[in-house]
């Protein structure tokens, strides 16, 4: 008994960051995807990593956007630039539960895409239609 409260303790500790890392992502649903959003620790660090110079500077191009939803665990945002010819867009998804980063650029029929998971995008069907890479 005189080990269950510092383990307890202990349990606490190690779970309130995760759980307040959460939180603080999920407070964007339903907020445009602006530069405060893009300045999250849990996005710019990933996305630095992942992108290349290039890529992650344009990222402020991409200038017409729609509010960020909540897709299962996933907050995902879509955005254009606008009067582009052909149509340039980006996509990301927040896995909220493994704080991963999905991002893909598409250009016309072509698609770039990035993740912190090797590049993987083993998501739910819902998420690959939102990030434009499956059909509806």
């Amino acid at each position: 008994m005189k080990f269950a409260k510092p383990i307890l303790l202990l349990g606490i500790l190690v779970l309130a960051p995760v759980y307040a890392q959460r939180q603080t992502m999920t407070k964007w649903v339903d907020k445009y995807p602006d530069k405060k959003f893009f300045a999250q620790p849990q996005i710019k660090e990933p996305l630095r990593r992942i992108l290349s110079k290039a890529d992650y500077d344009s990222i402020g191009d991409y200038n017409l956007m729609i509010p960020i939803r909540k897709v299962g665990d996933y907050l995902v945002t879509y955005s254009t630039i606008k009067y582009s010819e052909p149509q340039q867009n980006m996509s990301l998804a927040y896995g909220l539960k493994d704080n991963a980063v999905y991002i893909v650029f598409s250009q016309g029929e072509e698609h770039r895409k990035f993740s912190t998971k090797n590049n993987e995008f083993n998501l739910p069907h819902d998420v690959l239609e939102e990030l434009g890479l499956k059909e509806q």
